[in-house]
């Protein structure tokens, strides 16, 4: 049997339409049509043309249903190839299939058969609708003979369904595409998007939360780590749909929309769909358990919906929504179904007209673009026109007939074998290729003139055997799906690679040159500068070498020299010309050895940026340098690379390196973030790679605080955005530091960080850890004292002892520590009134003792007198100056008043 698209269309595809989520567990002969007694050929060329189907459908205007339904089922598919692999190719693996699936089947309609009797038996009606959501719980496929059958056994009668229009409230381009990716990813909601390893239930009525797993949020940041961990991940159609409905996200995150309540509306939405329908309550519920809330806000949700559905969606609501959804002429065909007295028919034929109008003009600015080579705005406003008219199918083959932009910057490398480079063009095509070709002097004007060099998928291409010493010209032009070839972009170059595979050889008196050259040169000039880089090909001495290497006798030890090589060949007329000069550089001195031993720590913030140490240990007679980059070398350790070489890899760290305990010490300033530290041994057999060093530096945490009360201190500061985990270390005389770290997530469910501290005076680092692809980042450390527990204090005011002292101004101040403590100064004052002081200065100082030491249990006793002069009421108190170290209790009030 042929392959019938149409039949295939609705068979298959038209049950899909509108339905979100994974794909339905249903029969896979039916889902790549199958027919029974198919052998190993006919199986082949069949699922051939079911996935060819799949991806004409695909490539459609993403506002089609189908379009959407294509794209999970190829999602769907790579994971199947994946598994089953050749197997699909087996007659016996489809009948496995097909027996497994009537198992499934008959369990399932039973489970329907029961859903609608318990659900609409009382009424005995059901609306096709109630019927495709209860179909769609169960996530699985019935044929109409099935849904007979299951209708018949549960004794109800379908009726006509009533329709509830429902509002995305997020714009609805945006929208749609989030939707489309989370279809083919196989996420009901963004929380599982953003959460694909969670299985508890969660909230939304009231923003987002996980009971019991409060580290879990809906935000920007959630967002951000998501796509880095996406970027990762092997590429495969299911990662593309994420990152899709990541970007979507990270739009709308950054514009101020709240995340959380994107995905309570992704809820209520199916819910909704579900209530117009005309659901029971309780299968509303479940539907919104299965999505994944908790039972309690399942229930909050249902509850909180209207009672009532929508009344059934006339003509011209009709035509209101295909507008809306960019289908126009879907939309002016729905029109002559309004009624002519329609209060909004006029309206509608209005709005239709301006569409219309709008996609003439834009294919009237495509005209004008295309004839002034602007090939990137005709694409652009064809999109726009096509946004209009999704349904459009001329607009779409127009679209898809259109020339790409050119490639752009095209760069030619000459050398043994020509590479070339280039741009991809300004598109948001992604089935393009391109034509390279070479012409003599000028560049070839069309694809089919000159000299084939490439055709690749790829924005790279090689030219094998160009003619050296010769000036050429490449044109590289670009295809997509329709075969039109772009413009050219184009690029002239005078053939003459460079010397090839230098290696230098330097001992304490000379300096060995060696090279490959090209089998077309005729010469290779050498010119040697001291102590710096020759500003051009005739910069320095000249020396005489021979066709593959010299050898320099007339160098210093501990000089660097710089030498310059050009290559020369002859012109088709026997001129010579010359390469671009390669440059290298020797030091006379003694060999280099891979330096080991570099060690890199983050010293403090300055600014943005973060000061690192750097260390290793020295060699004599050797010069180290250090560059900086963010990706890992490609030369192993012990490896000898040239000047040219090394000025494409990161930065040189500069400074002057210092001589500390035996080491060389360096420090610099360095943007924040990840980056690879290699040391580089200049020695007498040229530079030599070390070992290279992975140090991130993160933003070091803000407004660090210590808060003792008691034995417990409690520690805060603020986090910065890209810092999720933090490592505290508590300093203690006499006894090992307390190292630990805490979560971000932690760090806020406990409201600070506590810690345990005895009596003594101790210090708190702490240190801001970023967690990213590359590894961990750490910040500068971060102190703060933490003060020692303040000692406590009794103290008395008393009479001096014996009958003389009766009438005595004299009185005795008693102290009594509790443990041992020292305070700067002990100050006791009189106040005269009704009003106790609460400071030293609210008084008339009668007595002040500095820098007094208690052991744990001392009393301490001072003298001191009393003014005559004082009226009574009139209080005495003790302080201590200033309030800290120790705390002092006041005795009872009658030994305060007098």
């Amino acid at each position: 049997m042929e392959f019938d698209p149409a039949r295939y269309d609705r068979e298959v595809i038209g049950p899909l339409r509108g339905r979100r989520g994974r794909l339905p567990d249903g029969d896979l002969r039916v889902r790549y049509a199958v027919a029974p007694g198919m052998d190993r050929a006919a199986l082949e060329q069949r699922l051939r043309k079911v996935r060819t189907y799949w991806n004409q459908k695909a490539s459609g205007p993403a506002a089609q249903a189908a379009t959407g339904v294509c794209k999970r089922l190829l999602a769907a598919d790579e994971e199947l190839k994946r598994t089953a692999g050749g197997a699909m190719l087996d007659p016996a693996w489809w009948e496995q299939q097909a027996t497994a699936y009537r198992q499934r089947a008959q369990g399932a309609l039973d489970g329907l058969v029961r859903d609608l009797r318990d659900s609409y038996g009382g009424s005995g009606r059901v609306t096709p609708g109630q019927l495709a959501a209860i179909v769609a719980h169960h996530q699985a496929t019935f044929d109409h003979a099935q849904l007979d059958q299951a209708v018949r056994q549960a004794k109800l009668v379908v009726v006509e369904p009533v329709e509830l229009p429902a509002d995305s409230g997020m714009e609805r381009t945006a929208y749609r595409t989030l939707t489309e990716n989370l279809g083919i990813a196989g996420a009901s909601t963004i929380v599982h998007l953003l959460h694909p390893d969670l299985r508890e239930p969660f909230r939304l009525c009231a923003g987002f939360a996980v009971p019991g797993r409060p580290e879990l949020t809906l935000t920007a940041e959630v967002v951000r780590a998501r796509s880095a961990a996406e970027n990762a991940a092997a590429d495969s159609p299911v990662v593309r749909a994420r990152k899709a409905a990541l970007v979507a996200l990270r739009t709308a995150a950054d514009r101020g929309v709240a995340l959380a309540g994107i995905a309570l509306f992704q809820v209520a939405e199916q819910v909704r769909q579900g209530r117009a329908a005309g659901l029971a309550d309780r299968l509303l519920v479940r539907t919104a358990v299965d999505l994944g809330l908790t039972p309690g806000d399942a229930e909050l949700l249902v509850l909180s919906m209207p009672a009532t559905v929508s009344a059934t969606v006339g003509p011209a609501d009709q035509v209101r929504e295909l507008l809306g959804q960019g289908e126009l002429r879907t939309a002016a065909q729905r029109l002559a179904a309004v009624p002519a007295e329609h209060a909004d028919r006029e309206t509608l034929r209005r709005e239709i007209a301006a569409a219309e109008q709008r996609v003439v003009e834009l294919l009237e600015q495509v005209d004008q673009a295309l004839a002034a080579d602007r090939e990137e705005a005709a694409e652009q406003l064809l999109r726009q026109a096509l946004a209009v008219a999704t349904d459009d199918d001329a607009l779409a083959a127009r679209l898809r007939r259109l020339r790409p932009p050119p490639p752009q910057d095209l760069r030619v490398h000459p050398g043994a074998p020509t590479v070339l480079s280039w741009a991809r063009p300004a598109t948001e095509r992604t089935d393009l290729r391109y034509r390279v070709v070479r012409g003599d002097g000028d560049p070839p004007a069309t694809p089919q003139a000159g000299t084939l060099v490439a055709e690749t998928t790829e924005p790279t291409a090689a030219d094998p055997e160009p003619p050296v010493g010769a000036r050429c010209g490449y044109a590289v032009f670009a295809a997509g799906e329709s075969g039109a070839w772009s413009r050219a972009v184009t690029a002239t170059a005078l053939l003459t690679p460079p010397v090839g595979e230098v290696t230098v050889l330097a001992t304490p008196h000379e300096v060995t040159l060696a090279w490959r050259p090209h089998p077309a040169t005729v010469a290779v000039r050498v010119r040697r500068t001291e102590s710096r880089r020759p500003d051009s090909a005739d910069d320095g001495v000249p020396l005489r070498a021979e066709p593959t290497g010299l050898t320099d006798t007339t160098v210093q030890q501990g000089r660097d020299y710089h030498y310059s090589l050009v290559a020369v060949y002859r012109d088709p007329a026997g001129r010579q010309v010359a390469s671009a000069m390669v440059v290298v550089t020797a030091a006379p001195r003694p060999r280099a050895h891979p330096v080991e031993s570099l060690t890199v720590e983050p010293v403090r913030a300055v600014g943005n940026r973060v000061r690192v140490r750097l260390s290793w240990l020295p060699q004599p007679g050797v010069r180290v340098r250090i560059r900086r980059a963010d990706t890992p070398p490609l030369w192993p350790v012990g490896a000898t690379v040239h000047e040219p070489a090394l000025d494409g890899y990161g930065v040189e760290v500069t400074g002057a390196p210092a001589d500390a305990d035996g080491q060389c010490v360096l420090e610099a300033d360095v943007p924040q973030g990840f980056h690879v530290y290699l040391p580089l041994a200049v020695g007498g057999e040229g530079t030599i790679v070390g070992r290279p060093v992975t140090q991130g530096t993160a933003a070091p945490v803000e407004r660090l605080r210590a808060q003792r009360a008691g034995d417990q201190v409690s520690i805060s500061w603020v986090w910065p955005d890209t810092v999720s985990l933090a490592e505290v270390t508590h300093a203690r005389d006499g006894r090992p530091d307390e190292v630990f770290q805490v979560s971000r997530s932690r760090y806020l469910h406990e409201k600070g960080c506590r810690l345990t501290a005895d009596d003594r005076p101790a210090r708190v680092s702490v240190v801001g850890i970023a967690v990213g692809p590359a590894g961990r980042s750490r910040s500068p450390a971060v102190c703060c004292d933490v003060p020692g527990r303040p000692g406590r204090l009794a103290y008395t005011v008393e009479r001096l002892a014996g009958l003389r002292n009766r009438f005595s101004p004299r009185r005795a101040l008693a102290v009594t520590a509790e443990r041992d403590c020292a305070v700067a100064h002990l100050v006791v004052v009189a106040q005269a009134g009704p009003v106790l002081p609460v400071r030293p200065d609210q008084g008339r100082e009668l007595l002040r003792v500095s820098d007094v030491e208690f052991g744990a249990g001392q009393t301490r006793r001072f003298e001191f007198d009393l003014p005559r002069e004082l009226s009574r009421p009139y209080w005495i108190r003790c302080f201590v100056d200033p309030p800290s170290g120790a705390v002092l209790r006041d005795p009872p009030v009658d030994q305060l008043k007098v």
